[in-house]
């Protein structure tokens, strides 16, 4: 079987698909990825990948926007619906730069399938101009984001592309392949996998490893947010720093000097590989990213939510609704909440049930089995 895989562009949207792509690898499949954006995290990782778009700076395609959009989406955060269509209508223009690559790389390479993540629409136009099996991956701890069911807006806003190559609509996935643990609800026409949190490689300090005499607590943006500002761990940084805990301060290579001196509590890191920091954690505070998320859920520790955009809102609400932690502004994380966060019996115990949980989830060794069975 060939699997193309194509992403949006972000680590967030790159990282959730690499332990798919290497189940397939192992399983003897033939793996392509064609993407624009953090093509090196694919190579890192062994894999191949075409860069669908070299040169472009897509952090000034977001920016491109402006400031009105994303208020759009913060004034939305509590109707999903409008919030799914200023994403698709955002990534759309982000999936543009790689439309026209992704399509030749697929007429050459012929795959059997076509993998994408939810918003990258050159997946959808690639599948439907092969007539190949999409197959799309969810990212997030959430129910049904019902993207597929909003495909006429990405169609919409790429009409031109699509009619181009003679695509009459976005396809829909023939397969969603869903990493929401069985309890939190996804839909019943998903396939389950487990999410197999894959962060990249590193060296580790040899600290990471130390088990500390206090609570270890992880705080993150992401790795996009921090290159839009840091005022949102303002008042963060000043809370943690009347609590009795060691916090990690993980933001990647952006410049901290907007936050003053950092507490002696505060250790701030470069980069490091989410899934190794969580694992030595007892607990962490975060914007809401999918990746960040999930693989907090994957550690089976309570977290608290600051979300910011997109659907960040939308996995802050599920961790709360099913008792892993809270949805806060980053005004309401004061010393109390924190402190909540490292003492409250009830979400430590939920944080392991659901843990339990999706490790029970099928594999994605399993589930390329299966996919491999369903194209045939």
């Amino acid at each position: 079987m060939r699997i193309l895989i194509t992403t949006s562009p972000g680590l967030g949207h790159v990282l959730p698909t690499i332990s798919f792509a290497h189940a397939a690898r192992a399983a003897g499949h033939d793996v392509l990825y064609a993407m624009g954006g953090y093509v090196s995290a694919v190579s890192d990782a062994g894999l191949q990948v075409v860069d669908a778009s070299p040169g472009t700076d897509y952090a000034q395609v977001f920016q491109s926007f402006g400031a009105e959009h994303f208020a759009k989406m913060q004034q939305a955060q509590g109707d999903l619906r409008r919030t799914m269509e200023l994403a698709l209508q955002m990534f759309a223009k982000v999936s543009e730069p790689t439309l026209e690559t992704v399509v030749r790389v697929a007429d050459k390479w012929q795959p059997d399938v076509v993998l994408r993540t939810p918003l990258q629409a050159a997946g959808q136009l690639a599948a439907g101009k092969l007539g190949v099996p999409l197959v799309t991956l969810d990212l997030g701890m959430g129910r049904d984001r019902g993207f597929d069911d909003m495909r006429e807006v990405t169609y919409r806003e790429l009409r031109e592309h699509f009619e181009q190559h003679g695509v009459a609509e976005a396809p829909k996935s023939a397969v969603r392949l869903s990493v929401t643990p069985p309890s939190v609800g996804p839909a019943e026409d998903a396939w389950p996998m487990r999410y197999v949190p894959y962060n990249g490689g590193s060296v580790l300090p040899e600290w990471l490893l130390d088990r500390p005499s206090q609570h270890r607590v992880l705080i993150t943006l992401g790795t996009v947010l921090p290159n839009f500002g840091l005022g949102a761990l303002e008042p963060i940084v000043e809370a943690v720093s009347k609590v009795d805990a060691q916090f990690v301060l993980a933001l990647g290579d952006v410049d901290l000097t907007s936050l003053g001196e950092l507490p002696g509590n505060v250790r701030a890191v470069g980069y490091l590989p989410l899934g190794a920091l969580l694992s030595t954690c007892d607990a962490a505070i975060h914007h809401g990213g999918a990746g960040t998320t999930m693989t907090t859920v994957d550690a089976g520790i309570p977290q608290i939510v600051v979300p910011q955009g997109a659907d960040q809102f939308l996995n802050a609400d599920t961790v709360q609704a099913n008792g892993l932690g809270q949805r806060a502004s980053a005004d309401e994380v004061d010393v109390a909440l924190i402190e909540r966060l490292l003492g409250d019996a009830d979400w430590q115990a939920n944080a392991r049930r659901m843990r339990a949980e999706m490790h029970a989830m099928p594999s994605p060794v399993d589930v390329v089995d299966r996919l491999a069975g369903f194209v045939g």
